[in-house]
C-alpha cells in the first residue's frame, strides 16, 4: 500500500494519533454519505486499531491500514488531503 500526502497533513494526523496513544493507527474505510437516492460512498480515515487481516503500511511515520477486501476494491495505492473546511478527503491515485 502506498499512502500520499503533505507533511502538513501528516503532522496534524500524527498529533490525533497522540491524543489517542497505545497502537492507534489511521484506517482508510468506507463511509455512507447522506441518505435514500441522494446517497453516497466515499472513502475516509479513522483512529482505529489494526485487525489481522489489515494490510499495513507507513507514511511520513503515520501508520496506516486498510482492509484488504477494501484493497481489492479501490487498490493500494491512496491520497490523502485535506478540504477548505480541514476534513481529510482520501481518493485512490
Amino acid at each position: 500500500m502506498h499512502i500520499s500526502m503533505t507533511e502538513a497533513v501528516a503532522s496534524k494526523l500524527r498529533a490525533l494519533l497522540d491524543k489517542e496513544g497505545g497502537e492507534a493507527c489511521v484506517r482508510v474505510r468506507e463511509s455512507k454519505i447522506g441518505c435514500g437516492c441522494k446517497s453516497r460512498i466515499t472513502l475516509r480515515l479513522s483512529i482505529d486499531e489494526r485487525c489481522d487481516d489489515d494490510l499495513e503500511t507507513p507514511a511520513h511515520s503515520v501508520p496506516f491500514v486498510i482492509n484488504r477486501d477494501l484493497a481489492d476494491q479501490y487498490g493500494e495505492n491512496f491520497t490523502v488531503a485535506q478540504d477548505e473546511h480541514q476534513a481529510f478527503t482520501v481518493a485512490p491515485a
